[in-house]
């Protein structure tokens, strides 16, 4: 193993950005990405900054509150840690706690306290805690590890490619990232899937969950990385298996994986007018590690792996990510990409050598009769760039500045 702290200085800078104002900071992201140990490094940090006694910090996924999840003993806890010189409350998986809603509105609304809160669950947002504090929190969503950090923790400053394919087969979870073996490393990625599932996806179907339901339905979607997918495609996948399905149920499994951060979905959207294109979307898992736990075999996945870096990634950068439709021939655009005023079209391909892919992934381009940036990322050393159409190699736009807040 390597060193046991892997630093985040982007997710840490927005966390001291916003110190010393009234607003609650909001860590999202999917369990394991290192959420935790972010609030652990803002608290040291405000601790060398204020002094020890300024900072409370609690963890709720501790052995302290196994077995009492109440709002009473949230409070007891916050009450008896609570000193006169405490300035910030560092609320660490503050959502395993009952009504914790209702004790972050109290110490907020006194006024005395800076709060962050983190949390696996994207509902968080939509709870009670966002009609309280309407205007009052910023949401911090964090993702495993970018290319770019995986790069620098791993001391690599040539050689990008390979150190690519590793990665995409890996993933970024920092837990992985700390690992030498291989064999290690996928045994700890079917730890955390394992985790994820059991304690945010089974928890959100409630007594309708079906484990081998839940191993199929990820499957499937890991073996459809940069294809549509539908709920009647889902259904129909399931009940070809052998397992009794009804729509509904599928509905509310992928709302839980949503939710959970495990995966992201992509929607259509036409070219033209941006309106919502049929009832299919592109899903796409948090990390393109978990991929190789079902699909196993890299060359055969390899531009799917490549996509899902790519779309990681611009979510990564604050940009909403759709999937494009043209009018009149429907050739598909692989993304979208909006950030306030900021609006890019991009293609994601192994490779351009092959002329009728040139040809493909150009055309799907040139059909866009507007004025914002286009891109085609490849693998390719050759700049195949075009009237206006910029082919960018992958690894180059991973490790890039550019586009980023």
């Amino acid at each position: 193993m390597r060193s046991t702290i892997i630093e985040r200085p982007y997710y840490l800078e927005k966390l001291k950005s916003y110190t010393g104002t009234d607003i609650i900071r909001v860590i999202t992201g999917v369990r394991r990405c290192g959420k935790s140990s972010l609030l652990l490094m803002y608290k040291n940090w405000l601790e060398e900054q204020y002094g020890k006694d300024c900072v409370l910090y609690l963890n709720f996924d501790g052995p302290e509150f196994i077995l009492d999840k109440s709002l009473r003993v949230m409070t007891e806890s916050l009450k008896s840690g609570i000193n006169d010189n405490t300035r910030f409350l560092l609320l660490d998986e503050v959502q395993l706690m009952e009504e914790w809603e209702r004790a972050v509105n109290a110490y907020y609304s006194t006024g005395r306290y800076e709060i962050i809160i983190t949390g696996s669950n994207a509902r968080m947002l939509s709870s009670e805690l966002a009609t309280l504090l309407t205007g009052r929190y910023t949401e911090i969503e964090m993702f495993p590890l970018s290319f770019s950090e995986y790069s620098i923790f791993k001391g690599m400053k040539d050689d990008y490619e390979s150190l690519l394919d590793e990665y995409l087969l890996y993933g970024g979870f920092p837990i992985t990232a700390l690992l030498d073996d291989p064999a290690q490393k996928t045994g700890m990625l079917q730890s955390i899937l394992d985790s994820i599932l059991f304690n945010d996806v089974r928890p959100k179907v409630g007594s309708d969950v079906n484990n081998e339901t839940i191993k199929r339905l990820v499957a499937f979607l890991n073996d459809t990385v940069g294809y549509p997918v539908s709920m009647n495609n889902l259904e129909h996948r399931i009940k070809s298996a052998g397992y009794k399905m009804y729509h509904e149920l599928i509905s509310k499994y992928m709302a839980a994986f949503r939710s959970s951060f495990l995966y992201y979905n992509a929607e259509f959207h036409t070219v033209k007018g941006g309106g919502r294109f049929g009832q299919t979307d592109k899903y796409y898992p948090v990390d393109t590690g978990l991929i190789a736990l079902t699909k196993g075999n890299m060359s055969e996945n390899y531009g799917s792996l490549l996509e899902n870096a790519v779309f990681l990634e611009l979510k990564r950068r604050g940009f909403k990510v759709s999937v494009g439709k043209n009018d009149g021939d429907s050739s598909e655009i692989d993304f979208i990409a909006v950030r306030g005023a900021e609006k890019i079209y991009m293609q994601v391909t192994a490779t351009l050598m092959d002329e009728n892919t040139r040809k493909r992934e150009f055309h799907a381009l040139e059909k866009i009769k507007d004025n914002y940036p286009k891109f085609i990322l490849s693998m390719d050393k050759h700049d195949f760039s075009r009237d206006g159409i910029q082919n960018i190699y992958i690894p180059d736009f991973l490790i890039s500045k550019s586009m980023k807040e």
